[in-house]
């Protein structure tokens, strides 16, 4: 076994506790140059700094590379259509839009504004359906009778009003009786006449609004209406508009 003092690599320089000189060195106290000193740094940095710069030189001409690197295809179209596509005038768009509106306007006022029968229509359409429970009735008469002083009296008591009827029927229009009835959910007077063999019916209700006189046709049936003095009244017949008017014309002299 050699003797370690005869040993080349002993000494002051393989003793890591001595510095070049021999001399101990202090702990914590490095004898290196100042760190701005290339000459300072450790031998084993300045070798490896040719290839910490290559690596630099490298990264940077591939990211250099990676900018000039063109967009992917459909990433392009993307942009394209977003940014470079002629946009269509607003006159071109107006004619769809004008008709839809358009078409959205008749449909509401179709369903939302659909006209509501007004007051002359609803006293037409109840006179008819009057008219109709009479003449279908099997004994549609309260009082029969042709004598026009037996049939006002009756309804006395009966309604709140007095009818202001006073025609006592002819050999034309025969006065046939009375019955009660309801119309604009008022009680009401009902004077029924026979020409030929068609039923007119007279009806006689309270009316505060006065309304101008109107013919109407409904369900195939003529009516005559007009009011005064708080009071309506509603001819009612299938027969002919002439005969009808005749009638009017003598209940109102």
């Amino acid at each position: 076994m050699s003797d370690p003092s005869n040993d080349p690599r002993s000494g002051p320089h393989s003793d890591p506790g001595n510095d070049l000189r021999g001399e101990p060195r202090e702990p914590g106290n490095d004898a290196r140059e100042p760190p701005g000193d290339p000459r300072s740094e450790p031998r084993a940095a300045r070798e490896l700094a040719p290839d910490v710069a290559e690596a630099d030189r490298l990264i940077a001409a591939a990211l250099a590379d990676h900018v000039r690197m063109p967009a992917p295809r459909r990433l392009h179209d993307q942009l394209a259509r977003r940014h470079l596509t002629a946009r269509r005038p607003w006159r071109s768009w107006l004619p769809p839009f004008a008709v839809g509106a358009a078409v959205a306007a008749a449909v509401t006022v179709l369903v939302v504004r659909a006209p509501a029968p007004d007051g002359a229509a609803l006293a037409v359409d109840e006179a008819v359906g009057d008219h109709l429970r009479i003449v279908a009735a099997p004994h549609p008469l309260d009082v029969e009778s042709s004598d026009i002083h037996n049939v006002k009296p009756w309804f006395t008591g009966r309604l709140d009003f007095v009818p202001p009827v006073s025609f006592i029927g002819d050999d034309e229009f025969r006065l046939r009786g009375g019955a009660l009835a309801v119309f604009g959910g008022h009680k009401a007077a009902a004077f029924i006449y026979q020409r030929r063999l068609h039923t007119i019916s007279l009806l006689v209700y309270p009316d505060a609004a006065a309304h101008p006189r109107d013919e109407a046709t409904a369900r195939g049936f003529h009516v005559i209406t007009w009011s005064s003095g708080g009071i309506g009244m509603a001819l009612v017949s299938d027969i002919g508009w002439d005969d009808l008017r005749q009638l009017e014309a003598r209940l109102r002299s």
